[in-house]
């Protein structure tokens, strides 16, 4: 399949400006804003002698990452896939020269850019600031999960028919992501689930720079990121191909 750039270009341009709507922009401001006011809760809270404060700007960043990849990853391209659908110019795109590939890629562009970006400002908001070979861990590691966390998004938009129905479909998908990590630390269980989801590999990441540990990351951990972006992409391919971009 033929990728031609000024497509992907132009279906990027369209995408930028539908994310700056209302529906989609509050999203990572949100992210910024609950990092904002999770570290001034936590900076005026008595947390005890045996919470330092690096630890506790840790796990406010670790907190804002979930809350970023959830919400803007996974919410935005799905939503705006079910925008396209609503507004019917999905089926004149895809009968017009623009393939599936390039719908999909000029699609997740924007987001994952923006995604990506927010991560890093997360850093300076949280007051939790990540340096030197670490900084270069955390780069990769944020950016395979803002990937995967697209590729979920453009998945859940082949089954939503309309805005409302994204919703409906993201909600459930949000709560594990959001959840599961941050309670993880709290129950057995779900600590047990967490290690398998790249928003509780990428918590327990920062939680590990915050104590300078030797290993900041495992490297079963980095196999299951890998494993997670390939598993999404492959389900994806599928499908679109059973289905292409709407699913009646």
């Amino acid at each position: 399949m033929t990728i031609h750039m000024n497509k992907v270009a132009a279906i990027a341009q369209v995408k930028t400006k539908a994310f700056m709507g209302k529906n989609c922009i509050i999203m990572p401001l949100f992210a910024i804003g609950f990092t904002f006011i999770m570290r001034l809760l936590y900076h005026n809270m008595d947390m005890g002698s045996d919470a330092p404060m690096e630890m506790l700007d840790a796990y406010v960043l670790s907190m804002g990452l979930v809350m970023n990849l959830s919400m803007t990853g996974v919410y935005c391209p799905c939503l705006l896939l079910a925008e396209e659908k609503e507004k019917n110019t999905l089926r004149v795109l895809m009968t017009s020269s623009v393939n599936g590939l390039e719908f999909f890629l000029g699609s997740i562009l924007p987001v994952f850019v923006i995604s990506v970006i927010i991560n890093f400002l997360l850093m300076p908001i949280s007051g939790f600031m990540i340096t030197g070979s670490s900084l270069a861990v955390f780069s990769a590691v944020s950016i395979l999960s803002s990937l995967t966390s697209c590729i979920i998004g453009m998945l859940l938009g082949i089954f939503a028919k309309n805005q409302v129905s994204a919703g409906t479909l993201i909600t459930p998908v949000a709560l594990i992501l959001m959840l599961i990590p941050m309670f993880a630390d709290m129950i057995d269980e779900l600590s047990n689930v967490s290690r398998f989801l790249f928003t509780g590999i990428l918590m327990d990441m920062v939680s590990d720079i915050s104590k300078n540990a030797d290993k900041i990351i495992k490297p079963e951990s980095i196999a299951i990121l890998i494993a997670e972006v390939v598993v999404s992409i492959v389900l994806f391919i599928f499908f679109y191909r059973k289905n292409g971009f709407e699913k009646d």
